[in-house]
């Protein structure tokens, strides 16, 4: 197992840049970059860019998650303002999130996916104008299927028979809170992103660094809440979590429901160990060397805590009513 990244960025992805040497200039345009992710589907790939740019967004990054960016050189001509990112080696989501954040100095990112629908409506500059003024982390948005059907996209941290699950609730609040923004998708503050640290490369289920993301903005006094007034679409299938408690699980166990906040600092007590060994499924050998490398990393981050998972899941009570 690699080390968990203590710093934004830390382990560099080799990749390789095509295109984005033309810059539209226009003041009138707020100070975003689109961070563009792909699932596939040759029919999205340039409706999205144009839809992108009908929408005012002239600063797109596109992540090519494929190993044969087909049409890459063809889309690099016509739209020559979108910088194609394609990642050499085999990544997560969240190490190309990084990546594209590295690549760009604009204050805000949104990311987003090319099977989700954007129109120039989707997004209002009164929206605009109060993410910017609010200067949250994340800001989310409330999603729909294909057929148009809300999602339950307001993740709910809680605690069932001792057991810790995600609950998902539909979204009926402005400003409502989630523990992490569903597939990733929202307008992020960058400055705040690269903060925190961005996602943790070494978890390596799309699931489990997702939420190991948005708890530990959370332990960390950030907030990732979602917006009624920012609506958007699959126009796909909506994708499938996998939330089976793997090795991912076990290093977002540790780093976010493990440690105690005590007077101003976190603290994973050597206590935890035993209980961890025994349900970990890993040998002991293993347990201790994971557990070891967390309680550093923990350690090293311990004032960044304001809070611990006991006390996010308390606070979160009143939003089950």
């Amino acid at each position: 197992m690699n080390t968990i990244p203590t710093i934004f960025n830390e382990r560099k992805v080799a990749h390789t840049i095509v295109g984005g040497t033309v810059k539209k200039s226009d003041e009138e345009i707020p100070p975003f970059t689109v961070i563009l992710l792909n699932r596939g589907g040759r029919y999205y790939r340039s409706a999205v860019f144009q839809n992108l740019e009908n929408a005012g967004f002239t600063s797109v990054i596109s992540i090519e998650m494929s190993n044969e960016p087909y049409d890459i050189e063809n889309l690099s001509i016509r739209f020559p303002s979108v910088k194609f990112l394609v990642p050499l080696d085999k990544v997560t989501v969240g190490e190309m999130i990084n990546t594209a954040m590295a690549e760009t100095s604009s204050p805000w990112v949104f990311v987003l996916w090319n099977d989700i629908r954007i129109s120039p409506s989707s997004i209002s500059q009164r929206l605009i104008n109060r993410i910017c003024e609010e200067g949250l982390l994340c800001t989310a948005p409330v999603l729909s299927s294909q057929k148009m059907e809300a999602l339950p996209v307001q993740m709910v941290p809680a605690i069932n028979v001792n057991n810790f699950q995600v609950e998902p609730m539909p979204c009926i609040r402005e400003g409502s809170p989630s523990i992490y923004p569903f597939d990733y998708i929202g307008i992020y503050n960058r400055d705040k992103f690269i903060k925190l640290g961005g996602f943790d490369y070494t978890i390596l289920n799309s699931y489990w660094q997702n939420l190991d993301f948005g708890f530990r903005a959370h332990l960390w006094g950030e907030k990732i809440v979602l917006s009624t007034s920012f609506r958007l679409a699959y126009d796909a299938d909506v994708p499938q979590e996998d939330i089976t408690p793997d090795a991912s699980y076990r290093y977002f166990y540790l780093k976010n429901l493990a440690p105690v906040f005590r007077k101003d600092e976190a603290v994973l007590s050597r206590s935890r160990l035993l209980p961890f060994a025994l349900r970990s499924g890993m040998t002991l050998f293993d347990s201790i060397s994971a557990f070891s490398r967390v309680r550093k990393w923990i350690h090293l981050n311990r004032y960044r805590f304001v809070r611990d998972a006991a006390d996010i899941v308390r606070s979160w009570e009143p939003y089950l009513q």
